[in-house]
């Protein structure tokens, strides 16, 4: 027979598998599917961008493929990582063939060797990668279609194109010779995804596979001598549950590794790399090991260690979702020329003096949608706390609230991730990206308008990956009523609309969690927050008070304080009218020029957009060096690899934002900290 397999990672997912073989019943006509979980895999294509990556969505049960001749039954088992891997390489797109094509190999991850009925005679159907679901775009327009496929045949449906690997036999751990997949793709289409499987023989079939599988995010460090740099090993288990061991291999003198927890039984532990001050830069080639009673094996780990001055700012978007991933990175030294960046597993390294400098990124979404970002930092801001994750890995944690009718809300806040629940739809919740570690669940009632009814805190939660927190009751034991105190607004004008909220910062990293938000009006009012028989010593409340002038001003502030009590707030300055102008350009390249209040010296930024075109530009004080505020996009036609298409065209007309913000407290978690921010709009 032949034992079908899900693809489960890819050139930018680095993974490894443990795998034994569970005993079952010889006799069995056919598998016990319902034991298995399985991963439908979706590949996404970013044109542009020359990638092509694959993900698991989320797990289902098993299916039953269709029996074919001499089969006694056709098995999906899937885990990310545990079974296979397609490597990507040498990825392209020709704008005048309108051909999309990479290099795939297939990596045997299994105990077994593949493409064999007796493990040593290659079997002639070889290896195939079929497609369960033809190309579909998701950016732009047109149709895809796969043009070199080496057949069609019949696997989870009917008339299913396939490439076939017919390299022989395949030992675990070994992969085959690159083979050539091309797409006809359009240049209108910006993305499009595919699903994928893999079908092949195996010596064993008749038992059940149980897995283990890992994988790295970020795939890839950059570490400074005398620093250390941190990766996520997330577990992927099917019918296994076991610890495993953790371990680096391959390590040079003044190069170490931890793991917390060093041998987890749950979904996640955290590498923390350390490199010595004598480290010589260069790159080291680590292992991320694991054993455990499903047996061992190994990923590599690529080390960067850099000098000390010389690409000592790294970002990394790796653990980012696809779509937004940056395509195109640039920076600048000082007031040097702007240079294209070229990154490797989407994290990128570069150098910025001692006279500060900038970045500039562009992220593409649906619908030919741009958003383009530079920002300007101080040589020490932009080395602050080591690589610059953009977006942080975390888990996915589910839950459901209980005790909320169809005229109020609740809200639920992990770790600083926030979700609400409306019941009239469900009372289901999912918080997504939450950290490690024990963490406080906030999570409040209020009604629809916004009134705060009842609270509940539960210390110390430390969830497993796509666990639950269970019941959120606000009508049972563990619900209290809020406290209230009476604020006094000064600074308010004529003509402005208040709304207020309150924050609740909380655990060892201050993470922020919502306990409302509400509409009101006049300079005094009652707000709500946590008695203090529920606080811990370091708890905090974060008092926001926002206020607009129709469409066009705003202003805010955020106090932090202990104990809820009465007290008077005070507003910044408004901001004031920029001059803004157009500079000579292949698009849209707008200058703002404005002396930024006292209230504001902390950063500031110019945003404009037209259509699906966005821009923005953000500066902090310390780079600025003073009140006087010129911001404006460079020209970067001349740069490698930028789309003038990615900024709004030079013709276009849109909306502008100004806006400044005060320096921030070291933490909010500080008695009486406060942060004030202001911003106009206006039309060009």
């Amino acid at each position: 027979m032949l034992r079908t397999f899900h693809l489960i990672d890819a050139a930018a997912l680095s993974a490894f598998a443990l795998l034994v073989a569970a005993c079952s019943d010889p006799g069995a006509p056919t598998a016990p599917t319902g034991q298995f979980r399985s991963e439908m895999i979706m590949c996404q294509v970013a044109v542009r961008a020359r990638t092509l990556t694959c993900a698991s969505s989320q797990p289902s049960a098993a299916p039953q493929a269709p029996a074919a001749a001499g089969m006694s039954f056709n098995l999906i088992v899937g885990g990310q990582g545990a079974l296979v891997r397609l490597g990507s390489s040498g990825t392209s797109y020709n704008s005048g063939t309108q051909v999309f094509s990479s290099s795939v190999t297939v990596e045997n991850l299994i105990a077994q060797p593949m493409s064999t009925a007796d493990g040593t005679t290659p079997d002639a159907e070889g290896i195939k990668v079929f497609f369960h679901s033809d190309p579909t775009v998701t950016g732009g327009s047109g149709t895809v279609t796969v043009a070199n496929s080496d057949g069609v045949g019949s696997f989870t449906g009917t008339n299913q194109e396939y490439f076939l690997y017919n390299d022989g036999v395949v030992p675990s751990g070994e992969s085959t010779s690159p083979k050539q997949w091309q797409f006809n793709v359009p240049t209108t289409v910006t993305t499009f995804t595919f699903q994928v499987f893999v079908t092949t023989r195996l010596p064993n079939e008749s038992t059940a596979l149980v897995a283990l599988g890992l994988s790295r995010s970020p795939s890839a460090l950059t570490i400074l001598p005398g620093a250390s740099g941190t990766t996520t090993v997330n577990l992927t288990r099917t019918n296994f549950t076991g610890a495993v061991t953790l371990s680096l291999g391959g390590a040079s003198a003044g190069i170490s590794g931890s793991f917390a927890p060093a041998a987890p039984t749950g979904t996640s532990s955290t590498l923390t790399v350390s490199v010595g001050g004598a480290v010589a830069p260069g790159t080291y080639f680590l292992t991320v090991d694991g054993t455990g009673t499903a047996g061992h094996r190994s990923t590599p780990l690529t080390l960067t260690v850099g000098t000390a001055g010389v690409g000592n700012v790294t970002v990394d978007f790796s653990s980012c979702p696809v779509a937004n991933r940056a395509v195109w990175v640039a920076a600048q030294n000082g007031t040097g020329p702007w240079n294209r960046i070229t990154g490797t597993g989407d994290v990128y390294t570069f150098t910025i003096g001692s006279g500060g400098g900038g970045l500039a990124f562009v992220v593409l979404s649906a619908g030919d949608a741009a958003s383009v970002a530079v920002q300007y930092m101080t040589q020490a801001e932009f080395t602050a706390g080591g690589t610059r994750v953009v977006c942080p890995p975390g888990k996915t944690i589910n839950g459901t609230v209980a005790g909320v009718d169809v005229t109020e809300s609740a809200q639920i806040s992990l770790g600083g991730r926030s979700a609400t629940v409306f019941p009239f739809g469900s009372f289901d919740f999912q918080l997504t990206d939450v950290p490690s570690g024990p963490l406080d669940l906030v999570a409040s009632r209020q009604t629809s308008s916004g009134v705060l009814e009842s609270a509940i805190i539960r210390r110390d939660q430390d969830i497993a990956d796509n666990g639950s927190v269970g019941t959120l009751d606000f009508g049972g034991s563990e619900a209290f009523a809020p406290a209230t105190a009476t604020i006094t607004v000064a600074g308010l004008v004529g003509g402005e609309t208040v709304s207020q909220g309150m924050l609740y910062q909380v655990g060892a990293t201050c993470a922020t969690a919502t306990l409302y938000f509400r509409t009101m009006g006049g300079a005094t009012f009652t707000a709500s927050g946590i008695p203090t028989a529920q606080q811990r010593a370091s708890d905090y409340h974060g008092l926001g008070l926002s206020l607009s002038t129709g469409s066009t001003a705003s202003r805010s502030i955020f106090q932090y304080f202990h104990t809820l009590a009465d007290r008077t707030v005070t507003l910044g300055a408004a901001m004031p009218t920029p001059t803004i102008t157009s500079l000579s350009g292949p698009y849209k390249r707008l200058q703002a020029v404005y002396t930024l209040p006292g209230d504001y010296q902390g950063a500031t930024g110019f945003q404009y957009a037209a259509v699906n075109k966005a821009v923005s530009i953000d500066a902090t004080f310390g780079y600025l060096g003073g009140a006087a505020t010129t911001l404006a996009l460079p020209d970067y036609s001349a740069l490698a690899g930028w789309d003038n298409n990615w900024a709004p065209a030079a013709s276009s007309t849109g909306d502008w934002t100004v806006s400044g913000t005060s320096s921030f407290p070291g933490s909010a978690c500080t008695e009486n900290a406060s942060f004030k921010t202001a911003a106009l709009s206006g039309t060009f």
